[in-house]
């Protein structure tokens, strides 16, 4: 079995998720930290409708302690708005040939890290497995999803399908993806038909489908499509709206990722949602006034800092 040594930044769920299956897959791997935050004490995994956790090793430590040119693979697995300055903080640790592989929310946090570091194969993943930590370093895999793997730039062209055979080897559902772009766009447009309308209403998913809310879930889907024609993107043939309606119903009883955002005081990901809509528009001379209006309420109501 291949011994790629997967480096893993950022232990949160779904940093520990991809830790837990690699490692288990017999991978070796590293988990590295925030500076401010102490390590785990032990590593577990309980995988998807199982009810006991598994044991997983990781070297833990942080990426200011990583040595010089020491990291060849790196899963960046930190919330959008800290990609960047992440990969930053890891770049003297990046080997010359070194591959990233990218697992954030939204759009525009990928593109920025590939726009920053052309020397580097930049991978993303688009990825829709749940997940979450009962305590730090204990990760549960509520929801099998699928993470649709595939090269960002033309680095990445070169070494993304060993990447994919790399995970393929674990449990992870693995789907290697040509049109990566594509992939990504495809979930954006469910994640802006739902996140901030469930931010804003303190809602579950399935409270979406009440008849005022779900007006602006369509409002929310038919801009979207303008902007994906525009970008010559495949719709769907009945459109999105149905995909999201789907979505909200088969994920009633679930909270988004941006409704927990808020409830925890943390900053969300609206720039790399609806934000990231707006700003596409706006080069395409596309209106989208209800993104835009749902991406100034939630700036300004959860006090989100300026992007």
């Amino acid at each position: 079995m291949s011994q790629t040594h997967w480096t893993v930044l950022g232990a949160g769920s779904l940093g520990c998720l991809w830790a837990g299956y690699l490692n288990q897959a017999g991978f070796p791997v590293t988990l590295l930290h925030r500076e401010e935050v102490a390590a785990p004490e032990s590593l577990s995994l309980t995988r998807f409708q199982e009810d006991q956790a598994t044991a997983f090793k990781a070297e833990l430590t942080t990426a200011s302690a990583c040595p010089e040119k020491s990291i060849s693979r790196l899963v960046v697995a930190t919330k959008a708005h800290d990609a960047v300055t992440a990969v930053a903080g890891v770049q003297h640790a990046l080997t010359d040939d070194a591959c990233i592989v990218l697992l954030q929310n939204g759009m525009g946090s990928q593109q920025a890290v590939a726009e920053k570091y052309p020397e580097y194969a930049i991978v993303a993943a688009c990825i829709t497995d749940g997940a979450y930590r009962t305590e730090p370093g204990h990760v549960i895999h509520a929801g099998q999803g699928i993470s649709r793997v595939g090269a960002l730039n033309a680095q990445g062209q070169k070494v993304w399908r060993q990447v994919v055979e790399d995970l393929e080897q674990t449990d992870l559902i693995i789907e290697a993806c040509e049109n990566i772009n594509q992939a990504l766009w495809n979930k954006l447009a469910i994640n802006i038909a739902i996140n901030g309308l469930t931010a804003l209403n303190q809602c579950l998913n399935g409270e979406l489908m009440q008849p005022e809310r779900y007006q602006r879930v369509s409002r929310l889907c038919r801009e979207t499509e303008a902007v994906m024609a525009a970008l010559k993107l495949q719709l769907p043939e009945q459109g999105l709206l149905p995909l999201a309606t789907d979505v909200i119903k088969g994920t009633a009883k679930n909270r988004s990722s941006m409704l927990q955002d808020t409830l925890r005081g943390k900053i969300t990901e609206i720039d790399y949602i609806n934000g990231y809509l707006v700003q596409q528009a706006e080069h395409l001379n596309i209106e989208v006034p209800e993104s835009l209006s749902i991406y100034r309420e939630v700036k300004l109501r959860f006090n989100q800092p300026s992007s």
